[in-house]
């Protein structure tokens, strides 16, 4: 199997066996020889029909609600990353040019807060719409570029990299990119990291993330540590700079900028 983003041969890594949880149960994981990338062998073989019905029943369990086991700082969080979006608006940081998007938004709660706040979010996902209000169609979410795409726990979920150029060209020459996943400096070897979940299929590390930032062509990063987001920059990364600097000393010290990807987790 060939690594999906740098094109490099994978080896086995090690296996997880969940038990017959959602009908799953031995899955491989496999690790990239250059960048580290570690991917499931067992859910890239799997039909497409056998994946979507996968993330339906695992997604269904806490979509709507306030709560999930999988994640207990989910709403937290969100709350946490719609309050720095906000402020970085404020900054002159992202862009106030709107719409935004929310790719893969899931049940819309992230684009709920920050239309609430005065950021009108539209919402795109391609399988699930459990939200409120209209989700784009594929058409309509194609239609434009924007300035700022929010994709918050999905980078996980790909199984191929054409999402992630697809995400990579929604955003504006002068637009931001604004994740949240996993990245680690290496991928632990134990079946039992609290991050193998049934639908987590990708896992990044700092490497394979910079080789993602710099094919898309971004300039700069800002990681926020308390929301445990990323801010991508093709632009403008001197003005970048000194806001962050300014911001971090007129506040606290948890905004940090790096010319390239921020690898905060080492």
């Amino acid at each position: 199997m060939e690594c999906m983003i740098c094109n490099t041969a994978m080896s086995y890594f090690f296996s997880k066996n969940f038990g017959g949880a959602f009908n799953l149960y031995e899955v491989e994981y496999w690790k990239c020889n250059d960048c580290g990338f570690v991917f499931s062998k067992t859910h890239k073989d799997m039909s497409t029909s056998e994946w979507e019905k996968l993330n339906e029943a695992v997604h269904s369990t806490y979509q709507g609600t306030d709560f999930t086991a999988y994640d207990p700082k989910w709403t937290t969080r969100l709350a946490a990353q719609a309050k720095m979006i906000s402020k970085l608006v404020e900054m002159s940081v992202v862009p106030h040019q709107l719409p935004w998007v929310d790719y893969a938004c899931g049940d819309g709660k992230l684009a709920d807060l920050l239309t609430e706040s005065g950021f009108p979010t539209l919402k795109f996902d391609r399988f699930m719409h459990s939200g409120n209000g209209e989700y784009l169609t594929e058409d309509q979410l194609a239609s434009r570029r924007y300035d700022n795409v929010i994709n918050t726990s999905v980078l996980e979920h790909l199984l191929s990299i054409e999402p992630f150029n697809e995400i990579a060209a929604l955003v504006s020459d002068s637009g931001v990119l604004s994740i949240h996943t996993m990245v680690r400096e290496e991928i632990p070897l134990d079946p039992e990291w609290f991050y193998l979940l049934p639908v987590h299929v990708a896992f990044y590390t700092n490497r394979s993330m910079q080789l993602l930032f710099e094919k898309y062509g971004f300039k700069a990063s800002v990681y926020h540590l308390d929301s445990t987001m990323w801010f991508w920059f093709k632009d403008n990364v001197d003005f970048v700079e000194q806001s962050v600097s300014e911001y971090n000393h007129a506040y606290a010290d948890n905004l940090i900028f790096k010319k390239g990807f921020m690898d905060y987790w080492k």
